[in-house]
């Protein structure tokens, strides 16, 4: 079989189960960070949410399954200097939060993404910490696409094995906002991917086992 083929085994199998029931919560709760009670205020839940998306765009190299992730660049904000996938918050204009994915993945990394290359979506994840209920939406791109970074938002771009990615699970405390916060994580080279991004590869995970 072909990389190709297995790239295009892979993907008809994914959207076989992106059509069922998804895991969901349960699935992104295993990568949750622990939230101790001085954290609490951190972790405001009471928080009305607004509508955000991201997207996971998947391709074939080297005879793996490859993804994106975006180093956030540092900011006020509360996922200043993560690893995330490319996204943001839905505009007026934007249709719905594909398109809103769509449009942030372009801005963010210059990648254009069509309708028609997109294969379904995971549970919205929500995120007191900034306000938002994230919809991960997931595109296939047949090869590794040229990149543009926005380094406006955008401080550096990863191209990541994701099988390998969910295969490297570890536990760690990371600095966030003048506090320090235990938590599950995944990780590429040294490079830590945690809070609600580990919490959407878990769900990813889960569906690909």
């Amino acid at each position: 079989m072909s990389d190709k083929d297995t790239f295009k085994s892979f993907i008809n199998l994914l959207k076989s189960e992106l059509n069922k029931q998804l895991p969901g919560k349960q699935a992104q709760a295993k990568m949750m960070p622990v939230i101790h009670e001085s954290h609490l205020k951190y972790f405001n839940d009471e928080l009305k949410l607004k509508p955000a998306a991201v997207m996971i765009m998947l391709f074939p190299e080297d005879d793996k399954i490859k993804t994106v992730f975006i180093e956030r660049t540092p900011d006020p904000g509360p996922h200043s200097g993560q690893i995330a996938f490319p996204g943001g918050r839905k505009d007026p204009e934007d249709k719905d939060l594909v398109a809103t994915a769509i449009r942030e993945a372009m801005e963010e990394t210059g990648v254009s993404i069509d309708r028609n290359q997109i294969i379904g979506n995971l549970t919205p994840i929500e995120i007191p910490i900034s306000g938002y209920s994230v919809l991960p939406v997931i595109s296939v791109l047949q090869q590794r696409p040229d990149f543009t970074v926005c380094y406006e938002e955008v401080n550096d771009i990863f191209v990541v094995d994701l099988l390998a990615l969910l295969k490297n699970k570890h536990y760690k405390t990371v600095p966030a906002r003048g506090i320090h916060i235990e938590t599950p994580c995944y990780m590429f080279d040294k490079t830590i991917i945690w809070g609600a991004t580990a919490m959407v590869l878990s769900e990813l995970e889960e569906i690909v086992k």
